[in-house]
């Protein structure tokens, strides 16, 4: 085996570089002379932060333990400037003149700064001299209302990245052209895995495979026994759901918990409001015998997403799945509108009602709320069409075959409905997970055609099994 000789250099700033791009700060005066200060870093990665208060000839300095917050002190009374700096360490491969050895690095260390003025209060004028002094302390992190839980920081790519009510303009409909060549080809590819991961669903579904289930296990099963193998996968899917983001953390804390709760919050709306609805609808109205029984194919494809995104360092996973199917024992005459066609316009009404919710106030005000009501609505609208298509669900047909007369006309009209929420929602928006997967993959660089080769890779992997699985096992 190969020695390798890491050599780190390291280089100290000298000057400050002005960046008010990445550093915001804002300064008002409150009463008996007191200042509020509000700062938003935007850098992902830093050293340290620090704030310099300049006033009658005084530096004030201060360690800053967080990159957005506020603070209120006292007493600035003549002209106030405020600074922010902000000290960013990057790593630097070295080439081949600059490094004897076989690998070299460099630690570069630069300092950005944005700077701020407040007038002085309107005074008599007097002439003073002062010496200049400097002072520095770390401030403790202020008290503030997102303290608790339903309010904490939350960074998860997954999360944050998910538009809001509020981010979708829908008159606009402006597109980046460019960006839209550039990446449209690999963002297809990515939405294709996720119908062709539905599609192997359906083959499991429909036929009997030794390795997950048999009909006398279906009919057997007693419901306390089908309830802990549904809840053991919604588990395991939401938990590794919440890592599939940039730095993929087992760290366990308060960031994480909220987005393994708002997966798995997720995960039972888009399986109930659809699988669920079906088959109570089978089990009520048609008086069929249902079971429900769980989908160990989730758990399977949000493993192999998982490792594929950490051991590729991927920016993307393409984790999707319901966690349960419903599954009826007997068969009937068509009905006159399917009950395929209820799940899926329920499906699209709560996706939209879980979208509308992130414009309200009392979410807007909770992390956590935020997260759960974006992550539902992505996977409900993403649902409905991954159902419905062929080479997916293909409960469109279904549907269709399953109604009669002119009722076959609704089954297409609830595809529509949803298949317009997606477009217009998720693709077409500036502010869309459409536009976020584009500089996703304009970040990637020469990665991005890697990304695309496993985004095949992955799919013809399916597609075999599936194929193999349907020609050797056995229709129910």
């Amino acid at each position: 085996m190969k020695k390798y000789l890491l050599i780190l250099f390291f280089s100290l700033f000298i000057n400050a570089s002005a960046d008010s791009e990445n550093i915001n700060i804002t300064i008002e005066r409150k009463e008996d002379s007191s200042i509020l200060i509000s700062w938003k870093i935007l850098y992902p990665e830093y050293d340290s932060i620090t704030l310099e208060i300049l006033h009658d000839g005084k530096v004030e300095t201060y360690d800053i333990p967080l990159k957005e917050s506020s603070i209120e002190i006292c007493c600035y009374e003549n002209e106030v400037t405020v600074t922010i700096n902000v000290v960013v360490t990057k790593v630097v491969q070295l080439s081949n003149e600059e490094c004897s050895a076989e690998s070299c690095i460099s630690f570069e260390r630069e300092k950005f700064q944005n700077q701020t003025i407040l007038s002085a209060i309107p005074t008599t004028t007097t002439t003073t001299t002062t010496t200049t002094t400097t002072t520095t302390t770390t401030i403790p992190p202020p008290i503030s209302e997102n303290t608790d839980f339903l309010n904490i920081e939350i960074t998860n790519e997954l999360i944050t990245s998910i538009p809001l009510f509020e981010d979708i303009d829908l008159t606009d409909q402006e597109k980046n052209s460019i960006a839209f060549i550039l990446t449209t080809v690999i963002i297809f590819l990515f939405y294709l895995v996720l119908l062709l991961q539905e599609w192997f669903n359906k083959i499991l579904s429909d036929y009997k495979i030794r390795f997950f289930k048999n009909e006398k296990e279906i009919i057997s099963n007693s419901k306390f026994l089908n309830f802990l193998k549904i809840l053991f996968a919604l588990t395991v899917t939401a938990f590794l759901i919440g890592y599939v983001e940039e730095g993929a953390s087992l760290i366990l804390d308060l960031e994480n918990l909220a987005v393994f709760l708002a997966a798995f919050i997720g995960l039972i709306s888009v399986t109930f409001f659809y699988e669920g609805v079906e088959g109570l609808i089978e089990k009520f109205v048609f008086k069929q015998k249902v079971r429900f029984r769980w989908a160990p194919q989730a758990i399977f494809f949000a493993l192999i997403s998982t490792l594929a995104f950490v051991y590729l360092n991927m920016p993307v996973g393409f984790i999707f799945g319901f966690i349960a199917s419903s599954y009826i024992l007997n068969s009937r005459p068509n009905a006159k509108l399917s009950p395929k066609f209820y799940s899926s316009i329920i499906l699209s009404i709560v996706g939209f009602g879980f979208f509308y919710l992130t414009s309200l106030p009392f979410i807007l005000d909770s992390t956590v709320f935020t997260a759960i009501a974006a992550i539902s609505y992505l996977m409900c609208i993403e649902g409905v069409l991954l159902k419905a298509l062929p080479g997916g669900g293909n409960e469109l047909l279904e549907s269709i075959n399953d109604s009669t007369g002119i009722y076959k006309i609704f089954p297409l009209l609830s595809f529509l409905l949803g298949l317009g929420l997606f477009i217009r929602i998720l693709i077409i928006s500036p502010e869309s997970e459409f536009s976020n997967l584009q500089q996703d993959l304009l970040s990637m660089g020469s990665f991005s055609l890697t990304f695309a080769l496993i985004l095949i890779g992955y799919m013809f992997s399916i597609l075999i099994i599936g194929l193999y699985i349907k020609v050797k096992g056995n229709n129910e």
